[in-house]
């Protein structure tokens, strides 16, 4: 894209990974409430939208400051600073693969896309 969709919300000191170069993960920091969060925003550079990941595929602990990389199909999120601005030694894993299924979907569906599935659908009577 010629530009890049603002986030739908504001974060600061959060941390970020890029997953199959094609996804930004942005992972807790905290909003323009000043609230520590543990939430993940997926942005998907193909089709230039972002979405937000469902309660569940949160981290367990919400945090800013924090440090995280990619490791066999991991996110690894390390450290920062906790609500209250306690110093964390916890580490967590999130699966990537499992993250990514709350990724933005493609709409409209490409013209290749569809042309299968017409096919696929073909009805012919004989």
């Amino acid at each position: 894209p010629t530009y890049l969709r603002d986030m739908p919300e504001s974060r600061q000191c959060a941390a970020a990974v890029v997953l199959k170069n094609k996804y930004l993960v942005v992972i807790g920091g905290y909003g323009q409430d000043r609230n520590t969060t543990s939430s993940c925003l997926i942005y998907d550079l193909w089709c230039n939208r972002w979405s937000s990941t469902p309660e569940n595929m949160c981290m367990i602990e919400a945090r800013r400051y924090h440090t995280t990389s990619v490791l066999d199909g991991k996110i690894v999120v390390a450290g920062g600073q906790g609500p209250g601005s306690n110093t964390l030694a916890l580490v967590e894993c999130i699966n990537a693969d499992a993250l990514l299924e709350y990724a933005p979907l493609h709409y409209p569906l490409p013209t290749l896309l569809l042309d299968r599935f017409l096919e696929i659908g073909k009805f012919e009577r004989g």
